[in-house]
């Protein structure tokens, strides 16, 4: 009795280890606690699960599949298995098998509000759009204050063709969020569709967007980075000031660059100065403007974007996360992977097609996983050029710092040269997180007692224990793409690690270099201590510059 108390103890002790590593976002090592937890008490139903969740975070839905339904075995009536389970074959593309799990997690909770919500997702995706109404009218009800419920119900009785109550639903988004941008779209549109007396061939997209003559940002307006500025101006810039000039060297003033890097470091802020360095059209492409549940119409809206941008020659046509519409053809099945795929096709016709034409036409498009990019979308003539936009150096943090700190009321002496220390690998977007939150300490006790006071150099540093680095968990994330990966299987209780290669071969391997050389030194265990050291003598040393 007593080695059986003591052997779910352990299992235990490694269940909860998992936990906190899945918290953590340290998926790799969850999994490797869960496994441990499973080998020494086999009947342990939420292992699975937190190891089916691991895997789910780290896009492997196979074995998240297999660890679901292992975990239903044990616990069959358990609706949040349902409703996780569902989610992977909702990624996966098998919407019928979604449905599925979403109606037993119904079945075994009647009040599951994710689990409705899901389903109406599914249904959505299905075009069974009154089924997909009746779902997100049971969210609302079991959440009330529920923006995205109201819009994608909203979005329902759009393509329904019920424009009235498509408006109210829209507004009641608005309501509840101000900020949110699409139910503001949507609800221009259906008002207009609605006064014009309807359009049933429209969907979510429309193919509808802004051309920017002045984006009102040029290379000034961004801090350092010098190496990457220049590299634009010759890519970008140079070819579209004097496009007779170029053309005379064969440098056309068209084409298509990839810029891709981690999440946060400026992306977005760089093409748009890009484009006023340049003084041409700018045109930014959300996902909003093209993705379309109707079949056929994503297709029709990506025509209709580049046919805006041929137009407005000279122009920039900026798809930022890329990735979503152009990913590989061979990542998924079902009726999701079909629409894919034929997004990716329109796509390629766009770059390169017989009727194609693009000249003086740029299309940069951005991404955080180039690796999930189509092939075919970056070879020569089409996403030919790639450009590494890395995350800000020392120097770089400094300028980034100053710059978002400007229009705030700051103290007479900010040790800027320490929080430059502080913030080392952070994303732009970090920083500017970090500033926004520095300024928050002096607002609330002004607030709060009525004394004004200036952000001080300790705002900064008190702000940096909230916001974190983004670029860590990517890092680890992203090196099981790029980077070799351990397999690791326990064979009668004994852990055996092997190493493999990844999915991409070694010319896709060569084309992002710069990107897997700096996924694999930040997840070197002494770059990470070094990075740790730095930011604790940032923190604690008195650096008074």
């Amino acid at each position: 009795m007593d080695t059986k108390r003591d052997t779910k103890l352990d299992a235990q002790q490694y269940y909860e280890m998992g936990t906190e590593y899945l918290k953590r976002k340290e998926y790799d090592k969850a999994i490797e606690k869960f496994s441990t937890a499973i080998i020494l008490n086999r009947v342990m139903s939420e292992a699975y699960f937190g190891r089916a969740l691991a895997h789910y975070h780290l896009k492997e839905y196979d074995e998240a599949l297999k660890d679901y339904t292992k975990a239903l075995e044990l616990d069959p009536k358990n609706p949040v298995i349902y409703n996780n389970r569902g989610d992977v074959y909702y990624k996966k593309g098998d919407l019928k098998a979604a449905i599925k799990d979403y109606d037993k997690a119904i079945l075994y909770n009647p009040n599951y509000m994710k689990a409705y919500y899901n389903r109406g997702l599914c249904y959505a995706s299905l075009e069974q759009y009154d089924k997909a109404i009746e779902d997100f009218t049971t969210t609302i009800q079991l959440q009330p204050d529920f923006a995205e419920a109201y819009y994608l119900r909203g979005l329902a009785y759009e393509y329904s063709n019920m424009f009235d109550e498509a408006i109210k639903d829209f507004e009641k988004a608005l309501e509840l969020d101000p900020m949110f941008e699409e139910a503001r779209q949507h609800l221009e549109a259906v008002k207009a569709k609605k006064a014009g007396g309807g359009d049933s061939s429209s969907g979510q997209g429309s193919g509808d967007v802004r051309v920017i003559k002045d984006t009102g940002l040029t290379f000034k307006d961004l801090a350092g980075m010098e190496k990457l500025k220049e590299e634009l101006r010759q890519a970008i810039i140079y070819p579209m000031e004097n496009p007779d000039l170029a053309r005379e060297y064969g440098v056309l003033g068209g084409g298509g660059i990839l810029m891709y890097g981690p999440p946060g470091c400026g992306k977005t802020y760089f093409v748009k100065a890009a484009a006023g360095e340049a003084k041409v059209a700018f045109i930014n492409v959300k996902l909003s403007d093209i993705l379309d549940m109707y079949v056929g119409n994503t297709e029709k809206n990506l025509h209709k974007v580049f046919e805006t941008a041929r137009k407005h020659a000279p122009a920039i046509l900026f798809f930022d996360e890329v990735d979503a519409i152009g990913g590989r053809r061979d990542a998924g099945g079902g009726e999701a992977g079909q629409a894919l795929r034929s997004a990716i096709n329109q796509f390629l016709i766009e770059m390169d097609g017989i009727e194609a034409n693009n000249e003086n036409v740029l299309v940069i498009a951005a991404t955080n996983a180039p690796w999930d990019v189509d092939p075919a979308l970056r070879r020569s003539g089409r996403f030919s050029r790639n450009i590494f936009v890395p995350p800000p150096d020392f120097k770089s943090r400094l300028e980034i710092l100053k710059i978002h700190s400007r229009k705030k009321p700051l103290a007479k002496h900010i040790a800027w040269n320490r929080l430059a220390m502080l913030t080392v690998g952070y994303s732009s977007a970090d920083i500017k997180a970090l500033v926004d939150k520095a300024a928050t300490y002096p607002w609330i006790e002004a607030k709060k007692t009525g004394k004004k006071r200036k952000i001080t150099t300790a705002d900064f540093i008190r702000a940096s224990n909230e916001i974190k680095s983004s670029l860590g968990p990517w890092y680890a994330q992203a090196k099981k793409k790029l980077g070799k990966k351990k397999e690791v299987m326990y064979i009668d209780g004994k852990k055996h690690e092997k190493e493999i290669e990844s999915d991409m071969d070694p010319e896709e391997k060569e084309q992002f270099k710069q990107l897997i050389d700096i996924i694999e030194k930040n997840n070197k265990w002494y770059v990470k201590a070094g990075i740790a050291g730095m930011r604790l003598l940032a923190k604690y040393a008195p650096i008074p510059f």
